[in-house]
């Protein structure tokens, strides 16, 4: 493939021999018709390159567009059944927040417009913020300091739902159990929830699932 520079360079230079040539005598007409005088019929882009490579990359960027189309959504890793909980526990409160597709609590993550799916939705999230869904142990005196907060987010076919808890504790040094016997019972769907947590002075890590719905909190 000849360059930009060549082909700025070989004409100049082939002129300069024909030049050479007709002062010394030799026969101009010769040297004209065996030296070409001019550059191959080559088409450059913006930088240089042919414009069939140019259009190559194109293609390229184009494939590499719909990869990312395909993985733009907010929502990150995303898989029916599974669940992340994060429990963060500071002096007498523990706040605790479950992230999961809506499948997990709707049976469905599309954004609901009938009559039958709106009625499922209210009470599913009826069902989810009510007592007992999520646990401490009884010798900590916890109940929640608030209603249970829930927010939808969607993002073309796929949706999930964030729940908050936040529990005001009695005997906070009491607090050694997470419990979500309630959470498996009532939700079918949820097969594996990822727990983080961390105190004042601890942090580990646990996996819930219908049988092991509950974990210890180190002191």
């Amino acid at each position: 493939m000849m360059s930009l520079k060549n082909s700025v360079l070989i004409p100049l230079a082939v002129g300069a021999l024909v030049v050479v040539s007709s002062a010394c005598g030799g026969d101009e007409e010769a040297a004209a018709a065996d030296v070409p005088t001019t550059a191959p019929d080559v088409t450059l882009d913006a930088v240089g390159e042919p414009a069939d490579k140019a259009d190559d990359h194109a293609d390229d960027d184009e494939h590499d567009d719909e990869h990312d189309d395909e993985g733009s959504s907010g929502l990150g890793a995303h898989e029916h059944g599974t669940a992340e909980m994060t429990i963060a526990w500071f002096d007498d409160e523990v706040a605790i927040d479950l992230i999961s597709p809506t499948f997990n609590v709707f049976g469905f993550e599309y954004e609901p417009v009938s009559d039958e799916d709106l009625a499922i939705e209210a009470d599913r999230l009826t069902a989810l913020t009510a007592l007992g869904v999520i646990a401490l142990n009884n010798e900590a005196g916890c109940s929640l300091a608030g209603p249970v907060a829930t927010e939808v987010d969607r993002d073309g076919s796929h949706s999930e739902i964030t729940v908050s808890w936040v529990f005001e504790c009695e005997n906070a040094d009491d607090v050694s159990q997470v419990d979500a016997a309630g959470l498996f019972a009532e939700f079918p769907n949820f097969e594996d929830v990822d727990v983080q947590w961390v105190s004042e002075s601890e942090q580990s890590a646990a996996e819930l699932s219908p049988s092991a719905t509950s974990f210890m909190l180190l002191q």
